[in-house]
């Protein structure tokens, strides 16, 4: 079961798809931090190492900040990476087969599955993050 409240990085260019998604992640009990810009959000994961996730819409990222994924990964490797697809195009079938998203889930957005999703991220991230605590002892 995961903690009653992590911190969940938003990054998503389209306003009402950022808030609707900060508005359920806030309703499942978790602080969503939201960001409609590549440099603000990388900003805020190099200040702030204990966030747990990110939600991302791949296409709409990659039309507005292509790295910022690759990027996330480099600041916080344990931050579970969830992101939403409109379609499954050979780049992101690639990534999901490496394993580079926790979650993924097509649109439009189907709420059961997006808080299952966002819930298995932040079990990963939570037990990324007990092991190598172990390790480091």
């Amino acid at each position: 079961m995961s903690s009653p409240s992590q911190k969940i990085l938003v990054v998503i260019p389209d306003v009402p798809l950022l808030e609707l998604i900060g508005e359920i992640v806030s309703n499942m009990g978790h602080k969503p931090l939201l960001f409609k810009n590549e440099k603000e959000a990388i900003s805020q994961c190099s200040n702030d190492k204990s966030i747990a996730g990110v939600v991302i819409d791949w296409e709409l990222s990659r039309k507005y900040f292509p790295d910022i994924l690759k990027k996330l990964h480099v600041i916080s490797p344990y931050m579970g990476r969830f992101v939403l697809i409109d379609l499954k195009d050979d780049e992101i079938r690639r990534h999901i087969n490496e394993g580079d998203f926790c979650c993924y889930m097509q649109k439009p957005l189907d709420l059961e599955r997006f808080e299952k999703g966002l819930l298995s991220c932040i079990g990963e991230y939570e037990t990324n993050i007990v092991n190598c605590e172990c390790a480091s002892s």
